[in-house]
C-alpha cells in the first residue's frame, strides 16, 4: 500500500502547467513567489497536515481556536464575478497581505495543480483559485468579507449528516435547558448478548427517554452501565442496541431489569439468519434488487479509479486488504493512516464496492477496481475536502463518491467540485440521513444525489427498521432518507451486509450505503459500456454527465409517487444493454423469508 503525498507534486513550484485565464484575470498565485515563511512557504510549497497543525497550534494553548477567532478560507474572487470597475486581486498578493497582518495567522494553502493528470487537459483554467486556510478574529472576517475582490468563508468541520440546530429541523432534539435532572443521577446496567449467551463487547447502545439519548459502549462481558441524568430506568422508552460486527442491530421497548438489577438484551447473530455466513458467500438483497446479479461474471470494473472520500478503510480486512491500496489522510494524522478506520462507516462502503470475490463473506460490485481511501473524518475541515477533490483531479480518478457533509453552502466548494467535473469525474453523494432536506455536496449541480430504500422482510422482526416500516410488503423509502427535492435515483440502503471493523461484517444503515451501490454501478458502466469506456471515451464532463443519464433513465420506478424515490431504482442489466437472452434467471432464493428468522 502506498500513501499518496497529496496531490503528488508540490503547487507553485514552478513545474506546473498553469492556466492563462488564471494569470491574466484571476491573479495565479505562482506569478509572484511568496515571502519566505508566508502561509505556503518558500515559493508557494504547500505544506503537509501535519506541518499546518504543528504551524497553527504553535503559541497557542491546547488545541483548536484561540477565543474569539475562527478557521477561515480566503480565496480572490473570479474575474467573472467582480463587479463593474472592481480589479481582480492576485492570489500571490492576497496572500502576502494576509501574512503581513498581525490579526491573522495562516496555516496552510490549498492551490489547485495541474501539472499532471487528465485534468491537465480537460480543464485547464480552474473554476476554484487558490485558497488561504487562516485563524482569525470573527470581526477581521467580516470586515475582510466587505471587500469585493475576495471571498471569505468558515472553514467547516466537516461531519456526516449535519446535526440540526435545538428546536430546528425533522429530527426532534432535547433542548438541554429544558432537561429537568435528578439531584443523583441513577446509575443503569446492562448487559448484551447474543442468541447463545455469548457476550457481544464493543456494541453501541443508546437508551432514549424524556431527557434524550444516553451512550455508551459494552465492555468485554456485555455490560454496560449508563449514567441517568434527566431519566430513571422507568421512565426509559426504549433501548437501540448496534453491535460492531456480527450481530444485527436491535431494539427493545422499556428495558425490565431482572432480580439482580440488571437489564439482559438479545441481539441476533447474522450467522443465525444466514445458514453457513460468513464462510459461505452472501449475495445481499441490494445486489438482487438492482439485478447484479444477472450481470456477466467478467463485470468487475477493472480499470477504473474510484475515491471513497470518508473515514478510511480498515485494510486489514480480509476482504479488502488486496483491493483497497491506495490512499490518503487528509486529517494530519499520520502516514499510513488512511488504512485505519475508527468509525466503520469507510469500511462499510469499501466492502460494498470492492470487497474481494473470494468466495467468502461478500463480494464488492467492483471487485477490480482501483480504489482510494481519501480519510476526511474524523478532524477534517472544509479545506481537505478541497485538496482531497484536488487529489482525485490529478491522480486521474474516475468517480468519486463523497459520503461526507457540511452544514453551511460554501461557494468555494462548489467550484472545486465544478472543477472536478470538468474534469471528467463523476462525483457521487449520499443525499443525506436527514428524513428532510438534502445535505452539501449531494445538493449541488454536478453531483449525482443517492437516496436509500428499505425492503420488509430483509431484517428480523428486532430490527430497528420494523417499527417503522409501512404495512404492505416490498421496498419502501428508507424512514432516514431525504424528502427532496432533489433525490435523483435510490438504492438498498438499510439492512445491508458489508464489511466492518475487525475482521467481520455488520448489517448497516445509511444513504451513504445506497451511494456505495451506486458507485459500483457506475465503476462497471465506465469500465464496460460501449459508449463510456476510458479507453474509447475521453475524460471530460460529457463522459460524466453521460454516466449520470444512463443511471437515471436505466432506473426502474417504484411503487407510487413518492419524491423521495427520485427516478427509482438502477437496473444494472439494463444500464449496461446487456441483452435479455444472457441475463442469468432471477432466483431471490428466499431471501426475504430468510431474513426473517428469528
Amino acid at each position: 500500500m502506498s500513501e499518496q503525498g497529496g496531490n503528488g507534486v508540490k503547487p507553485g513550484n514552478g513545474k506546473g502547467a498553469k492556466s492563462s485565464r488564471a494569470q491574466g484575470a484571476a491573479g495565479e498565485a505562482e506569478q509572484q513567489p511568496l515571502a519566505a515563511g508566508g502561509p505556503g512557504g518558500t515559493g508557494g510549497e504547500r505544506r503537509t497536515a501535519g506541518e499546518r497543525r504543528e504551524r497553527s497550534e504553535a503559541g497557542v494553548p491546547g488545541r483548536g481556536v484561540r477565543a474569539g477567532w475562527g478557521r477561515y478560507l480566503v480565496a480572490p474572487r473570479p474575474l467573472g464575478l467582480l463587479g463593474g470597475g472592481v480589479p481582480p486581486i492576485e492570489a500571490s498578493a492576497l496572500f502576502k497581505l494576509l501574512e503581513e497582518d498581525p490579526d491573522v495567522e495562516p496555516v496552510a494553502q490549498v492551490r489547485p495543480s495541474r501539472s499532471r493528470g487528465l485534468g491537465a487537459i480537460a480543464e485547464p483554467y480552474p473554476a476554484c483559485l487558490p485558497v488561504a486556510v487562516v485563524k482569525m478574529p470573527q470581526e477581521r472576517a467580516r470586515a475582510l468579507a466587505g471587500n469585493p475582490q475576495v471571498v471569505v468563508e468558515i472553514d467547516q468541520p466537516l461531519s456526516y449528516t449535519p446535526i440540526p440546530s435545538v428546536g430546528v429541523g425533522p429530527v426532534p432534539v432535547i433542548d438541554p435547558m429544558l432537561a429537568v435532572t435528578l439531584e443523583e443521577p441513577e446509575q443503569f446496567t446492562l448487559r448484551v448478548v447474543g442468541g447463545d449467551g455469548d457476550a457481544v463487547a464493543g456494541a453501541h447502545v443508546w437508551a432514549i427517554g424524556t431527557g434524550g439519548p444516553v451512550h455508551g459502549i459494552t465492555g468485554p462481558d456485555g455490560r454496560l452501565t449508563l449514567t441517568l441524568a434527566a431519566d430513571t430506568p422507568d421512565t426509559l422508552q426504549a433501548l437501540y442496541v448496534r453491535p460492531v460486527a456480527g450481530y444485527w442491530p436491535g431494539r427493545t421497548g422499556a428495558p425490565q431489569p431482572a432480580g439482580n438489577g440488571e437489564a439482559v438484551v438479545t441481539v441476533q447473530a447474522l450467522a443465525d439468519t444466514f445458514e453457513g455466513f460468513p464462510g459461505k458467500a452472501l449475495t445481499g438483497w441490494g445486489s438482487q434488487a438492482m439485478r447484479l446479479n444477472q450481470i456477466p461474471p467478467t463485470y468487475r470494473g477493472d480499470g477504473i479509479k474510484i475515491a471513497l472520500l470518508d473515514s478510511g478503510v480498515n485494510t486489514a480486512h480480509p476482504d479488502l486488504k488486496s483491493t483497497v491500496e491506495h490512499g490518503h489522510d487528509f486529517t494530519g494524522a499520520g502516514n499510513g493512516t488512511w488504512g485505519l478506520d475508527v468509525t466503520g462507516h469507510g469500511t462499510w462502503c469499501a466492502g460494498i464496492v470492492a470487497a474481494a470475490d473470494n468466495n467468502a463473506g461478500i463480494a464488492g460490485i467492483a471487485a477490480e477496481a482501483e480504489v482510494h481511501a481519501l480519510k476526511l473524518f474524523p478532524g477534517g475541515h472544509l479545506s481537505d475536502l478541497l485538496e482531497a477533490v484536488d487529489y482525485c483531479i490529478t491522480h486521474d480518478i474516475d468517480i468519486a463518491q463523497i459520503s461526507v457533509a457540511y452544514p453551511v453552502p460554501s461557494q468555494l466548494a462548489a467550484w472545486k467540485l465544478a472543477d472536478a467535473h470538468a474534469a471528467g469525474i463523476s462525483v457521487i453523494a449520499p443525499a443525506g440521513d436527514t428524513a428532510g432536506p438534502l445535505t452539501l455536496p449531494a445538493a449541488l449541480p454536478g453531483v449525482l444525489a443517492v437516496g436509500a430504500i428499505a425492503h420488509t422482510g430483509t431484517y428480523p422482526v428486532s430490527s430497528p427498521l420494523t417499527a417503522v416500516q409501512p404495512p404492505w410488503p416490498g421496498p419502501y423509502p428508507a424512514p432516514f432518507t431525504p424528502t427532496g427535492p432533489g433525490v435523483d435515483l435510490v438504492a438498498p440502503g438499510a439492512a445491508v451486509i458489508t464489511t466492518a471493523l475487525g475482521d467481520g461484517y455488520a448489517a448497516v444503515d445509511g444513504t451513504a450505503i445506497a451511494a456505495a451501490h451506486v458507485t459500483g454501478l457506475a465503476a462497471l458502466l465506465l469500465a464496460h459500456h460501449d459508449h463510456l469506456r476510458t479507453q474509447a471515451v475521453p475524460r471530460t464532463a460529457a463522459r460524466a454527465d453521460l454516466l449520470y443519464l444512463l443511471l437515471r433513465t436505466a432506473c426502474q420506478p417504484l411503487p407510487g409517487a413518492d419524491p423521495r424515490l427520485g427516478a427509482g431504482i438502477a437496473d444494472a442489466p439494463t444500464a449496461l444493454g446487456i441483452p435479455a437472452s444472457w441475463q442469468q434467471d432471477y432466483r431471490a432464493e428466499g431471501y426475504a423469508a430468510a431474513h426473517q428468522q428469528g
